[in-house]
């Protein structure tokens, strides 16, 4: 009798440490309340950047940074003041907030969008430099090794180039 193989156990989408952790992230939501109320408002920039990001989270990342950073510092005023629902309720309401928190995260649109023109450019004049680079290399080749590297000419089947015929 052959022996069978032992059964591998498939992962689904709920396996025990994904729940676990959801669980843990929900419950530290639910006691950090004005935290995660203000947190969750202000990093909206950041989701939709994450979302709308295919070129493998540059842009998510840029916004994301700018965008905690205008968080921050009401975080420290929340976290140093009143740390309740209420004084998040507060903050979240107050247009200085909104402005200062969603204009941090344009400022990190702002950042990616030239650096990715700086970087565009740069780019494009190293592939021109190599590009000539190589078009001089290629010359330098034809001149030591004739016109038959260029790949113009016709070549017979064992590589030897044909022979024009003269009237």
């Amino acid at each position: 009798m052959a022996a069978k193989a032992p059964r591998k156990k498939a992962k689904g989408k709920g396996s025990w440490s994904s729940q676990i952790l959801l669980i843990f992230v929900l419950l530290t939501a639910i006691v950090f309340l004005p935290t995660t109320m203000l947190v969750l408002f202000g990093m909206l920039p950041t989701v939709v950047a994450v979302l709308i990001d295919r070129q493998g989270g540059t842009r998510a990342v840029t916004v994301g940074s700018m965008n905690l950073a205008g968080c921050f510092p009401f975080l420290l005023d929340l976290w140093t003041k009143s740390h309740t629902a209420e004084y998040a309720g507060t903050l979240i309401t107050d247009p200085r907030t909104i402005i200062v928190i969603y204009a941090a995260a344009g400022m990190g649109y702002l950042i990616d969008w030239a650096l990715s023109g700086i970087v565009a450019t740069i780019m494009m004049q190293r592939a021109t430099l190599r590009l000539a680079q190589i078009r001089k290399r290629q010359a330098a080749m034809v001149i030591r090794w004739g016109k038959e590297v260029t790949g113009e000419v016709v070549l017979d089947p064992e590589g030897f180039p044909l022979e024009e015929e003269k009237a």
